[in-house]
Formats: structure tokens, sequence, C-alpha cells
């Protein structure tokens, strides 16, 4: 666990004490029972409807104090019925041009052909897809279709890495190990094809079509090191190749793949600048301090959510 991570869980502790509420043991870890009990009182219900309307798959750590999941919806819901628009100057700050954002989405995932992660619309069983937090769905000035993909971070010391690079079945680790290797013939990548199915992966497809190459998509890759995608850089790969794909099959006219995180979180911030240098526009890399969307909602009236959101995750105040 982090500093940040232990710091923050300590300041929960305290936050539940001092609110008279409760956790439940669960194992090793103490959790909100349901998981609900860890989203704001007013929308607690919301939360269970959106659950079902958005097909979203919690999480194993759902209910946990420090769940990101948990801290996306508290984050976003209050903007999910009627007021996805307050979020329109803030995202436009963010991505520097003007969005009308009309829809707020959690956990979406893509159709199958998008990736090629899955077969079908949705994820069946075990399989396994890219997912993204919270969508944004918004209009340009154009009236054109336009979306930021956001994954959002609490605690997290960083970003999901490649389980592909230590797999038993991987017979070019050497491509793993090297960044010049794996750039020269991304086919080679033992992410290229689902275990035992006919179908190919889509990332360096998409990458090589949108960019000319999977190297000129990211131009800041350090070609005498590893794969850049074999640690912190492999989800925001994958959300990339949804926000690249979703340009190309003209589903928007422009996508984003933003970070909304704890705005104290030193990991993951760091992380995410070494994603941008890797980008041949970072400008499609933006991120959004979660205390700026507090602030939205704050400036909106909702004074009482933004109190207990700062409260309960402590976030930092901000004047706009």
């Amino acid at each position: 666990m982090s500093k940040f991570a232990h710091d923050l869980q300590l300041h929960m502790n305290a936050w539940v004490h001092d609110n008279g509420l409760r956790l439940r043991s669960r194992g090793t870890w103490r959790a909100w029972e349901p998981w609900t009990e860890g989203i704001h009182p007013d929308y607690r219900l919301l939360a269970e409807s959106v659950s079902r309307e958005d097909a979203v798959r919690l999480h194993r750590y759902a209910s946990h104090p420090r769940s990101s999941q948990a801290f996306a919806f508290n984050l976003f819901l209050p903007f999910r019925q009627g007021r996805a628009s307050l979020l329109s100057e803030l995202v436009s700050s963010a991505v520097g041009e003007h969005l009308d954002v009309d829809e707020v989405r959690f956990e979406w995932v893509p159709p199958g052909h998008l990736l090629g992660e899955i077969k079908g619309e949705r994820p069946v069983g075990r399989e396994t897809a890219t997912g993204v937090d919270v969508v944004l769905w918004a209009r340009l000035s154009s009236g054109q279709r336009a979306v930021v993909l956001t994954e959002v971070k609490l605690s997290e010391e960083g970003f999901t890495p490649c389980n592909g690079r230590t797999s038993a079945g991987n017979r070019r680790q050497d491509v793993c190990e090297s960044a010049r290797l794996f750039l020269q013939d991304p086919a080679s990548c033992y992410l290229r094809r689902p275990v035992r199915k006919q179908r190919d992966r889509r990332y360096w497809e998409i990458f090589s079509v949108s960019a000319g190459s999977v190297h000129a998509a990211f131009p800041g890759v350090d070609l005498n090191g590893e794969c850049p995608f074999a640690y912190n850089m492999q989800q925001p790969m994958r959300n990339l190749a949804i926000a690249r794909a979703l340009e190309k099959e003209s589903s928007v006219a422009q996508a984003w793949f933003a970070l909304c995180a704890h705005d104290e979180n030193p990991d993951v911030a760091q992380h995410w600048e070494e994603w941008r240098g890797l980008l041949r526009d970072s400008s499609k890399a933006p991120m959004i301090p979660a205390s700026e969307v507090v602030q939205v909602g704050e400036a909106a009236g909702l004074t009482d959510w933004a109190q207990w959101m700062r409260g309960r995750y402590r976030l930092p105040e901000v004047s706009r």
C-alpha cells in the first residue's frame, strides 16, 4: 500500500467512526454491506438502477471504502439524470475543445467487433473485456458526436499491467523485453490473439490504421527499453484503442481518453505523465481533477453532496 493509500485509509476509518457508520468484516478487509452503503445517501437508489441499466459488472472490491468504482459512482451519479450538461464547461476546458456533454454512462464495454476481445456485444461468463469507468457522450459545436472516455482512480499506485508478459503460453518473451522488436513486428505480440480463439485483438491494427504505424502512434517510446505496454501503460493503451476505433468507424468525430483522479494521488499522476510522453498528441490525454468535478456540482447547488465528498475522500476545496 502506498503512503497516499495508507493515509487515505486512516482518514476514512476516522470519517466512518466520526459519522457513527459501520463497516462489516469481509475476510481480511472491512467493507460496506451492501456496496451501495458506500454511495452518497441521496444517490443509492440511483446507483442500483444505473448498475442495472448500464449492465455494470461490480468489481470484487466495489464495497471497499477505497473502491475506485464506488468513487466513480459518487463523483458522476449527480450528473446522470438531466444534469450532464453541467459538466460541459469543465470537460471543454480539459480537452481544449467546446463540448456539450449530454450523457453520462458507467462501466461501458464496447461491442466485441471494436477491439476483438469478445465475440458479442457484451462479455459472457468469464470473458474479459476492456471497460471504461465513465463515458461522457457529447456534441461538438458543429453538432457532431464526440466522447470523453474517462478512467477514474482513487488510491491505486498505477494502472493494470499486461498479464501476457508472464504467461506460461507466451513463446515470444523476447518481444516483451524489447520495444524495438515489438515495434518492428507488433503482430508478434502475445496479446494479438485471445487464448484458444481464431480472431485477433485489434489494438495494433487500430493504431497502425489511425497513425500509419504503432510506432508513429507512440513516438515517445524508448526503443532501448522493454515493451512500452508491459506495465502501467497497458491499461491506457487499450482505452486509447477504443477512442481511435470509435473515430475510425465514424461513431464519433472526436474521442479523448482522460484521467479523473484524486488530486493528491502522486503515483497515478506520475504514470499519467509518462503515458502522455508516449503519445504523438498529448492533448488527447487530458487530466480532470476529482475536486473540480465536485466543484461543478457544488456551484449547481449540490452543497450537501460536495461536503460529503470532501469529507469522505479528503478532497481539497478549489475555487474557480
